[in-house]
């Protein structure tokens, strides 16, 4: 071979194998449509990506399902409120599922597994609590995807993420879409009972129900879809549908249960059937005695309690849940008993001052997790708040009560008192004496409910929490030291022959001597207790302004309470109109005309409407009613406009009294105009310069009450600072 040969062989050579370099990276493109390039990435994507980022998302989607806690007391959710809180659990784990899917979408565009990878990472995504991001991936992969299938799993998810959002319009808008899609069996399942939970969310019991039952046709059995049967048969027992509620609680059982949602569909079935008359207690006692059950009998014991309250037994309810109380295997049966019992006393039977001590009961074992934490915490703020207003009142009538009578009869009625009180505290004492006894009782045989290493009582977490709680009731909140009984201490051994009562007992002193020192004791006890209680009488015209400003101010939060917190419409009027009675010119005057006239029936004929316009024309509760009617016109803001320049015109002159004139007519007759707060500013500024502080505060205060977005807030802001100093 020639030399020239030699050399053209070895270009050719050369040439080869750079054109098949740039075949093979060009087939490797993930721009490429070519087979070879497609084969490629699809392995790289679903070995190195695909298949770790499903195990990861379902590992965590485990962790996640494993620390939900459910409350059997009421409706199961449909599904679970995604919380990131909750979710942090599976961090790292849906983390990982974010970065594994987002290397497909980077480095295998072209792969099959790229719509599977964007649906994981929406999801991943939508459970760390990233709803927007969650969002904006399920858009894209619904706009930019060829694939039916993936488009459809892409707006159920997007419709999840909004409900998670609470924008119901567009879940809704969603929803109306994919139902017009031919969807396949799993994209039913997961829309169905998605749609399911949107009803729920919505209060929607009826719509909820028929859409879960349609979602559990197409769901494969297992542990999911047995709760999803215990959920429907809430719900259709929340409709009085009987029949449709047993029948859904009786296929839980067959759906690989847990033994939670086992006993809880039992219990159901049976409280179904037997609700009403004696035979559902008979069948509870006889569950009671069962051996097999001795592990459960808090449960059994709360769902007697159900089935006495729906059946309006509440006295016998709640010694059913005071058992289940102390049987409780954990804390959240306890607090869900505790809640029960809260319940009655505050709904059923009003006795506001019990249910706060079961409210407080609740929250001290209630997880911080549980879906009526927040609600629960309030309305125990509320109640607590209730009823120290309505100690109040009790106190200041009976009080002003002893005041009117002679002295006297005021020396035996309070003696009488006393009395009253001793009695009561010696009851208390020996009911406690009694509770703590059938607690040690029952630590020692070791039937408390709970494990008690040892049989001895301070294991025992149940007996130990209400026997401090009946340690408070009796002797109040005391710190750990000698001589805790009393009240005032003396020390050394003195204090302690007296706690012992054996102070003067010397050799040889007689019984009589000795009862006449007790008697004398108890003499002295009297006349401290009822100086004491002598003091409090207001019986001077100082200490009556002072008790009368207490019910006063009783009466106006009680009214606020019944209204605002407690929604009990009919109790707040009755209140306020008593406050109203009994202090015509009560300095809430303004605010409880306010509340009276939006509760009146009558909205067109409204007395307290127009007796607060009249009397009150200025102020911002005024402006707001008034605001309601106003009919804003072009004319109107051009009146408002032009008597605004003339009110300038004076302001800039130095005319204070007939400005300020004109700048309370025009706040009253522009309300509602684009002038308004100009109006309400100008006065401020001339109530400056006339020297009536008050009148300025409140202004000032007021300004920022009714015109929180007026760019003219911070100038206010300003100025109330200034006055504060």
């Amino acid at each position: 071979m020639s030399v020239f040969n030699k050399i053209l062989y070895t270009l050719l050579r050369k040439l080869s194998f750079l054109v098949l370099l740039c075949l093979v990276a060009t087939s490797c493109s993930q721009f490429s449509t070519s087979p070879t390039s497609k084969a490629w990435h699809n392995m790289n994507a679903k070995f190195n990506a695909s298949i770790d980022a499903k195990d990861y998302y379902e590992w965590a989607m485990h962790k996640i399902d494993s620390t939900q806690l459910e409350d059997y007391s009421t409706i199961l959710p449909v599904l679970h409120k995604i919380d990131s809180n909750q979710t942090a659990v599976a961090r790292e784990e849906l983390d990982e599922v974010i970065r594994l899917t987002s290397l497909i979408a980077e480095r295998h565009s072209n792969s099959k597994y790229l719509d599977k990878s964007y649906l994981l990472l929406g999801k991943a995504r939508l459970f760390k609590g990233d709803f927007i991001n969650a969002t904006e991936v399920f858009k894209y992969l619904n706009a930019n995807n060829s694939s039916e299938t993936a488009k459809q799993q892409a707006l159920i998810w997007l419709m999840r993420a909004y409900i998670e959002s609470n924008d119901f319009n567009r879940a809704e808008e969603v929803s109306k879409t994919i139902a017009q899609a031919a969807l396949s069996k799993t994209s039913k399942a997961e829309y169905f009972e998605i749609k399911a939970a949107f009803h729920q969310k919505k209060e929607e019991n009826a719509l909820a129900a028929v859409f879960l039952e349609e979602a559990l046709k197409y769901m494969k059995k297992s542990t999911h879809k047995a709760r999803a049967y215990y959920v429907a048969g809430q719900l259709y027992s929340s409709l009085q549908r009987g029949s449709l509620a047993r029948n859904n609680w009786k296929k839980v059982v067959k759906n690989k249960p847990t033994y939670d949602l086992e006993f809880n569909a039992g219990i159901e079935i049976l409280m179904l059937g037997n609700s009403i008359g004696a035979n559902a207690t008979a069948n509870f006692l006889k569950m009671l005695d069962d051996r097999k059950n001795i592990d459960l009998k808090d449960k059994i014991y709360f769902k007697m309690g159900e089935a006495k309250e729906k059946n309006g037994d509440y006295k016998s309810a709640i010694r059913a849940y005071t058992q289940s109380v102390k049987l409780a295997s954990n804390k959240n049966q306890s607090a869900s008993a505790y809640l029960k019992i809260a319940e009655i006393y505050h709904t059923k039977l009003q006795d506001y001052e019990m249910a706060s001590s079961y409210y407080d009961s609740t929250l001290f074992d209630m997880n911080t997790r549980m879906p009526r934490f927040q609600e629960i915490t309030d309305k125990a703020s509320s109640l607590a708040d209730f009823v120290k207003y309505q100690k109040v009142l009790k106190m200041e009538d009976s009080l002003q009560n002893l005041a009117a009578m002679n002295p006297i009869a005021l020396e035996n009625k309070v003696e009488q008192m006393i009395e009253a009180d001793q009695a009561k505290e010696l009851k208390i004492r020996a009911e406690a004496q009694k509770l703590l006894e059938i607690e040690k009782n029952r630590a020692i045989s070791g039937n408390s409910g709970v494990a008690s290493p040892g049989g001895w009582l301070f294991y025992d977490n149940v007996a130990l929490t209400r026997s401090r709680s009946t340690f408070i009731r009796v002797w109040g909140n005391r710190a750990l030291e000698d001589n805790w009984r009393r009240s005032s201490k003396e020390t050394g051994s003195i204090a302690f022959s007296i706690e012992k009562g054996i102070v003067g007992e010397e050799p040889g002193e007689d019984e009589a001597a000795l009862k006449m020192k007790e008697s004398a004791k108890r003499m002295a006890e009297l006349e401290s207790k009822k100086s004491a209680m002598l003091s409090q009488v207001p019986n001077s015209p100082v200490k009556l302004a002072v008790s009368r400003r207490k019910q006063e101010e009783a009466y106006y939060q009680l009214g606020k309470i019944y209204r605002l917190q407690f929604n009990e419409i009919d109790n707040a009027k009755k209140t306020f109109q008593i406050l109203l009675d009994k202090f015509p010119e009560t300095q809430y005057k303004q605010e409880t005309l306010y509340f009276m006239a939006l509760m009146a029936q009558n909205q067109e004929n409204n007395p307290y409407k127009e007796a607060l316009i009249k009397e009150y024309p200025l102020s911002s509760y005024a402006r707001h009613l008034k605001r309601g009617k106003v009919e804003i016109t072009a004319d109107t803001e051009s009146n408002a406009e032009k008597d605004y320049t003339v009110l300038y015109t004076e302001f800039k002159a130095g005319n204070v009294s007939s400005a300020l004139e004109k700048a309370e007519k025009g706040l009253f007759n522009y309300t509602g105009t684009s002038l308004e707060d100009k109006y309400a500013m100008l006065r401020i500024m001339l109530l400056a310069k006339s020297n009536n502080q008050n009148t300025y505060r409140i202004a000032l205060m007021d300004f920022m009450k009714s015109y929180p977005t007026s760019n003219l807030v911070p100038r206010v802001s300003d100025m109330l600072a200034a006055i504060s100093k």
